[in-house]
C-alpha cells in the first residue's frame, strides 16, 4: 500500500527515525424505532461461543456526513467482545443496516454494509475496498424483510444475543434468507485482539425503483484494540484528508524509551506510533498504546527500544 504524507527525521543514536501518516459499518432492518440504525455485530462460529455481540451505533444520519471523526468508543465493551471471542485467536465483525422507506412495508429499503478497507490510507474520501454489486428493488426489499428478527439493543448500547441471530441471519454464505445470500456480500471481517480493523461503509438508496441500485461509499470505521482502552470511530468522506496527517515535531531517546511528539493533531483523533527496522521493504508494527489527542499536539512513546535501529511513524486513526 502506498503510504501518504510521510515526514522523516534523522536517525537517532541507538535507533530512531520517524515518519508520519494518517490512517468501519453494518446495516440492519428491525423494529420501526431502530430503522436506519447501524448495527455492529460480532460472531464466533469456530470458537464454540454461545452468544453474539451486537452494538447499536444509532441512526446512520448521525454518523455519516460529518466533517470530523465521530468517536463511538463509548458504545463498545471489551468485556462483551472477549466473551464472544471465547479464547479464540480471532472472530468476525461488521456493520449492517436497513430501513423500509416505503408507505407499505416492505416497499423500498435503504441498505448499508461494510467491507474490509485495505487501501486509501489517510484519504477519507477514497474507498479502500472494491465497490460491492448493486441491488435491485426486489433484493433490497427481501434483505430488509429477512432481518426483521435480528437482535438489536437500544441506540448507543450493546448487548449479548444468546439466540445468535447475527450468525444465523447475517453471516452464513449458504442458505436463503440471510443478509449474505440476499446481497451477495459478507459484511463481516476478521478481527482479533490487539489488532486494528478498518471497514468501509457502503450504502444503496431506495430512490431507483427499476434496474440495479449502485452502492455509494460513505466513509470507514476503525476498531482499534491495540491499546489499553479500545477505540471505535467513524471517518466520513467529508473529513479533510489533511486532518489525518500528523506532523512529526521531535523525537528523543532516553534509555530504552523513545518519545515522539507530533503536531497538526485533531481532538478526538487517535494516534498510534509504529516502527520498522528497515525501509526496504518497510514492515510497520504498532508499538505502545494509541493516544487520543486533546489538542493540536500529541505524544507517543516506545519503551521497548533496547537495541538496533528503528524507523518511526505516527498514524492517525
Amino acid at each position: 500500500m502506498k503510504m501518504r504524507n510521510l515526514t522523516t527525521a534523522a536517525l537517532l543514536t541507538g535507533g530512531a527515525v520517524l515518519a508520519s501518516q494518517s490512517a468501519l459499518g453494518q446495516t440492519y432492518a428491525g423494529p420501526p424505532s431502530q430503522a436506519n440504525d447501524l448495527l455492529f455485530g460480532f460472531q464466533n462460529q469456530a470458537g464454540g461461543g454461545t452468544e453474539d455481540y451486537v452494538i447499536n451505533l444509532g441512526q446512520a444520519s448521525s454518523i455519516v456526513g460529518q466533517s470530523s471523526v465521530v468517536n463511538l468508543s463509548g458504545d463498545f465493551s471489551m468485556t462483551d467482545f472477549n466473551g464472544v471471542l471465547n479464547g479464540s485467536s480471532s472472530m468476525y465483525g461488521g456493520v449492517i443496516g436497513a430501513a423500509d422507506v416505503g408507505t407499505t412495508a416492505p416497499n423500498t429499503a435503504d441498505v448499508y454494509l461494510t467491507e474490509s478497507r485495505s487501501g486509501g490510507a489517510g484519504v477519507p474520501s477514497v474507498a479502500g475496498s472494491s465497490q460491492p454489486a448493486g441491488l435491485t428493488r426486489n433484493t433490497d426489499n427481501t434483505t430488509y424483510t429477512s432481518l426483521g428478527t435480528l437482535f438489536a439493543p437500544a441506540a448507543s448500547t450493546g448487548g449479548l444475543d444468546t439466540g445468535k441471530t447475527w450468525e444465523s441471519l447475517v453471516d452464513p454464505a449458504d442458505g436463503t434468507g440471510t443478509f449474505y445470500s440476499n446481497t451477495g456480500v459478507d459484511p463481516d471481517s476478521l478481527v482479533s485482539p490487539s489488532s486494528v480493523l478498518y471497514e468501509d461503509l457502503w450504502y444503496t438508496t431506495s430512490s431507483t425503483l427499476t434496474g440495479i441500485k449502485p452502492f455509494t461509499y460513505l466513509g470507514y470505521f476503525t476498531l482499534d484494540l491495540t491499546g489499553a482502552n479500545p477505540k471505535l470511530t467513524f471517518t466520513s468522506i467529508n473529513v479533510p484528508a489533511s486532518l489525518s496527517s500528523p506532523a512529526i515535531k521531535s523525537v528523543s531517546k532516553i534509555g530504552s524509551t523513545v518519545t515522539v511528539v507530533s503536531g497538526n493533531a485533531l481532538s478526538s483523533h487517535t494516534y498510534q506510533l509504529q516502527y520498522t527496522t528497515s525501509l526496504k521493504p518497510a514492515s510497520w508494527i504498532n508499538v505502545g498504546s494509541s493516544v487520543v489527542a486533546s489538542g493540536t499536539m500529541v505524544t507517543n512513546t516506545d519503551s521497548t527500544a533496547t537495541a538496533g535501529d528503528r524507523f518511526y511513524r505516527v498514524q492517525a486513526q
